[in-house]
């Protein structure tokens, strides 16, 4: 399945914009000592660097087995995190839960690659031949619609800053409010850049931009 190359950059943007959001994010936290949705804000900073690649293979750099190291221990983190969540609060749909189906999503484009796409070499992820596995179409698709429907529900959600905190995160850390809760239960005020930074919609629209570009690859895939 193809698509026009302005597409593939299109694309490639929106990753490395949320890339740069993760990161941006992440260094917010630190005065904080905010440790609440940082392996959110460090595996968007993977993902969005490495899906950028693989929608503009000029942009892709690194030996794939350092990628799949990567989303391997993401995968296992945010699996181990769903567990825990669970444990604590009961049974119910852990906000981890679709960042390790993300994770596994980002396994099986290393692990099934196809061929190039934008760009004039081809990319670090879908560099093998046409006799190569291809990804099983089934799986490709419900990942896809997993993603798809995760982006819907994170919109119409009443609860913003669900999809990088959770819903049972503290309601200060999801306000908007400018202040933070530390990870020693303090709080701390912050400045009107950082808390624009951290405004719950902006963290909400960097997951549903990475769920339909997840989506968009899968299907371009199978």
């Amino acid at each position: 399945m193809g698509a026009p190359s302005w597409l593939y950059y299109l694309f490639g943007i929106l990753m490395l914009a949320v890339a740069g959001y993760g990161l941006i994010l992440l260094l917010v936290s630190v005065p904080l000592r905010q440790v609440a949705g940082r392996d959110v804000d460090v595996a968007h900073i993977f993902m969005g660097v490495s899906m950028a690649g693989m929608f503009v293979a000029d942009w892709a750099f690194g030996a794939s087995g350092l990628w799949e190291l990567d989303f391997a221990i993401l995968l296992v983190w945010f699996v181990v995190r769903s567990l825990q969540s669970i444990q604590r609060f009961g049974l119910h749909l852990p906000h981890e839960g679709i960042h390790a189906a993300i994770s596994l999503a980002m396994l099986l484009m290393y692990w099934y690659p196809m061929g190039p796409t934008a760009g004039s070499s081809m990319s670090m992820s879908m560099s093998a031949s046409s006799t190569a596995a291809k990804l099983d179409p089934g799986l490709g698709l419900l990942l896809a619609f997993m993603f798809f429907a995760s982006a819907i529900f994170t919109l119409a959600s009443p609860i913003k800053g669900g999809s990088h905190h959770g819903r049972h995160a503290p309601a200060l850390a999801m306000s908007g409010a400018r202040g933070g809760v530390a990870a020693d239960g303090e709080t701390r005020s912050i400045g009107n850049a950082e808390a624009f930074v951290a405004t719950p919609w902006l963290e909400d629209a960097s997951h549903v931009v990475m769920c339909v570009g997840m989506g968009f690859m899968l299907i371009l895939m199978v």
